[in-house]
């Protein structure tokens, strides 16, 4: 949004999109297009807003956007699966027989957010199955799956969440080390003894080198990880009788820093 065009201005001229069909990727890359082509917008929920004067190219970057990116309204699940292939994301996995699930009910979800869930699942490599408008996912995936949920609903997913997939040309370790971290912070802020973050916890670390991120994470976001973490572990290492109410507070600084990229 520009200086010059205030939004709010009740005699401003206004055109409004309803993009809820548009995952919140294909939302940020719109704008990056719109910021690029200076054209003066902002978002009302999922409804793009631009001044009348920038009707005519708005019009124009929406279409090719939509080419670009294969944008089908009222798309199903075939069509999302079709998208992901066609974006160079590793095939969706199907949950294993046997495997203890959590069902989310998202019948009151729009598509676009649906599309949005789905893409994050795919992208995270996390098995998923769709009972019409019920989502199910391996019951140890509910931690990160709340969160991307979370960050739907809440209109905090952008295309800088989608994060890049490894493609084994180094020897950088994957995205899901910054999970590993994530999931041990998120049982330990409810439990210092849990063993299974206490496990989590203790294999990242061992890996973790804080000059070099895993892939597709930010040099400051990792090394501030990497300095929680080794506290956190000093904090339960170092003592017979360790201060759980401290170490709490370490392992939900360790969450809350992590759950906006997970």
């Amino acid at each position: 949004m520009t200086d010059e065009w205030n939004p709010n201005d009740p005699d401003a001229t206004r055109v409004l999109y309803d993009l809820s069909e548009w995952s919140f990727d294909q939302q940020a890359e719109l704008a990056a297009d719109l910021a690029e082509a200076a054209v003066p917008h902002t978002w009302e929920g999922a409804e793009l807003v631009v001044p009348e004067s920038h009707e005519v190219v708005a019009d124009g970057i929406i279409t090719r956007v939509e080419d670009r990116l294969g944008i089908v309204y009222g798309a199903d699940e075939s069509v999302l699966v079709a998208a992901a292939d066609a974006a160079g994301l590793p095939d969706p996995i199907d949950i294993a027989d046997g495997v203890a699930t959590t069902e989310y009910d998202l019948d009151e979800w729009p598509e676009g957010d649906r599309q949005s869930i789905t893409r994050a699942l795919v992208g995270r490599e996390i098995p998923y199955r769709w009972d019409d408008d019920a989502l199910l996912v391996p019951t140890e995936h509910e931690a990160v799956v709340d969160s991307l949920l979370d960050m739907i609903e809440n209109g905090e997913f952008r295309a800088a969440d989608e994060l890049p997939i490894d493609d084994g040309d180094d020897d950088r370790l994957p995205f899901e080390t910054l999970t590993t971290f994530f999931l041990a912070g998120t049982r330990l802020q409810r439990n210092p003894l849990d063993a299974d973050g206490l496990e989590q916890l203790v294999r990242a670390v061992e890996v973790a080198d804080p000059l070099q991120p895993p892939y597709g994470v930010d040099i400051r976001l990792w090394t501030r990880t990497c300095e929680l973490a080794e506290e956190l572990a000093d904090a339960l290492a170092e003592e017979a009788d360790p201060d759980l109410d401290a170490t709490m507070v370490i392992a939900q600084d360790l969450h809350d820093l992590l759950r906006p990229f997970i």
